[in-house]
């Protein structure tokens, strides 16, 4: 199984675990996605300014899956 391949299992996993939290737990999966990106933005991790915009634009792709933004 190719890296690709996983990484889209575990993003569609995590999209809907964010969708049955804010259905059943009435937990907003946007207050968790701004933490997310927040973290981004605000750590070492993931490293260079290249990156950190990548994995920004990432998240807000994740955002507009989910019909949020």
């Amino acid at each position: 199984m190719s890296q690709e391949a996983k990484i889209i299992a575990l993003e569609h996993v995590v999209f809907q675990l964010l969708k049955e939290l804010e259905l059943r737990g009435g937990i907003s999966s946007d207050m968790i996605l701004n933490s997310a990106l927040g973290s981004i933005k605000n750590n070492a991790y993931p490293g260079d300014p290249e990156r950190i915009d990548a994995a920004v634009g990432a998240l807000k792709d994740a955002w507009t899956f989910l019909g949020k933004k």
